[in-house]
């Protein structure tokens, strides 16, 4: 008979302790186990007993939901993890329905820490990152270097304003050279370092074509910089991108409708600042244009998660989403949990618009903050109580002259 048989595992529940199991504690089995160690004050207890709850069936689905409240973000950035990875299709529904931020693939899942050589790769799972050129080439050293998820590179070259760098094409360059040897990358951030939404960056982004034909299980491309220049002309197809953010003030036509347009079959969350883009200027059919494969759902079928930010034709971009419910066979509204217009001139008539067809109640959330929405109207609203539907309005904008050709410039440029 084996002695160890009747010990207590390192993460096992046990009564008649706290600390340190007595000599004839009793090792709690089952679902009630698990909830005990979920309650334990040690993380490492807690992350263990969120593996076991999946032996549990719903009760133990259940129990992972609950620890989403956990003080934790170690312990909620494995719940999440395994509600996503492990939790079937009813445990991403579960996940979505409770807060969709959650859900989403985004850099917040990792822990973000800059890459020391002198310590090497201690934790290529739970850990993003961040790299200069310098620190890239001896991460791509290191013998775990195969098992890094995400990398974060920050361009810094401000004597290159509003052109692309040679430092961006090296990283690309860099990138693209060693991507057998970074071929479980998820996620990957290249851009400005400063983390300003009302500002605009002046550093450029270039060719991003060989980064996503690259990286087939990249499941994650954020993009931070001045975009007049960039380019992804070179992509085909990408089956497993799950998150797309362009984070810009300056993107040319050209590029929004090559991005609109990509064949991205697995993307969940995307994210597109238009800014003052010249070609719109005066004329916001073409943006609507340029757009529709999108409300139509015709590039990105799984969507999510739809942000249209910082434009300055947010009440048209408003009547075009209203307009594809009617028009396509897949609008955009039926499959999104989120829409976000945020920071862009949205006023009365385009919430009004959004308001009046009733696909818009279905929505987790609709986030329309730092806009133009009077204090008048958004009363009106709040009184209509949107079931099921949370209304992000805050940081509304005055219009001094509201009348013909009253205008404002979106929140980017404030």
């Amino acid at each position: 008979m084996n002695n160890n048989s009747h010990q207590p595992r390192e993460f096992d529940a046990v009564l008649g302790g706290e600390t340190s199991p007595p000599v004839t504690g009793v090792v709690l089995g089952g679902i009630e186990g698990v909830k005990r160690r979920l309650e334990n004050e040690n993380e490492k207890v807690r992350i263990a007993a969120l593996y076991d709850a999946f032996n549990y069936g719903d009760e133990g689905l259940d129990l992972l939901i609950e620890a989403l409240e956990d003080d934790s973000q170690r312990v909620k950035r494995n719940v999440v993890r395994l509600l996503k990875e492990r939790g079937g299709e009813k445990g991403k529904q579960e996940l979505l329905e409770y807060n969709p931020y959650l859900y989403f693939t985004k850099l917040d899942n990792w822990e973000v820490e800059h890459f020391n050589p002198e310590v090497g790769i201690t934790n290529p799972v739970d850990k993003a990152y961040i790299v200069n050129l310098e620190q890239l080439t001896l991460l791509l050293q290191d013998k775990r270097a195969n098992d890094i998820e995400v990398l974060i590179y920050y361009l810094n070259n401000y004597y290159y304003e509003y052109a692309v760098s040679q430092e961006f094409y090296d990283f690309v360059d860099i990138l693209f050279k060693n991507r057998k040897i970074l071929n479980n990358l998820k996620a990957l951030f290249i851009g400005d370092v400063e983390i300003n939404k009302f500002r605009k960056s002046r550093l450029g982004i270039g060719d991003i074509s060989l980064l996503i034909e690259g990286y087939p299980n990249l499941e994650l491309l954020h993009i931070r910089g001045y975009c007049q220049d960039l380019d992804c002309s070179g992509v085909s197809r990408h089956n497993n991108l799950k998150t797309l953010i362009i984070e810009t003030a300056d993107i040319s036509d050209i590029e929004v409708d090559i991005i609109c347009s990509l064949n991205l079959p697995a993307l969940e969350y995307f994210e597109l600042w238009i800014g003052r883009n010249r070609h719109y200027v005066g004329n916001s059919n073409n943006l609507i244009n340029n757009l529709k494969p999108i409300l139509f759902s015709e590039s990105f079928p799984n969507l999510k998660y739809l942000g249209i930010r910082s434009s300055e034709h947010a009440d048209e971009i408003a009547d075009a989403i209203a307009e594809s419910s009617f028009i396509a066979e897949s609008p955009i509204i039926d499959n999104l949990s989120v829409l976000d217009l945020s920071m862009g001139n949205l006023t009365d008539e385009g919430l009004k618009i959004l308001l009046e067809f009733p696909a818009i109640r279905n929505l987790h959330t609709l986030d329309i903050s730092h806009n133009c929405v009077t204090e008048d109207f958004l009363e009106e609203v709040e009184q209509l109580s949107l079931p099921d539907c949370l209304l992000i309005a805050d940081s509304q904008e005055e219009i001094a002259d509201r009348g013909v050709g009253a205008s404002r410039y979106c929140a980017l440029h404030e």
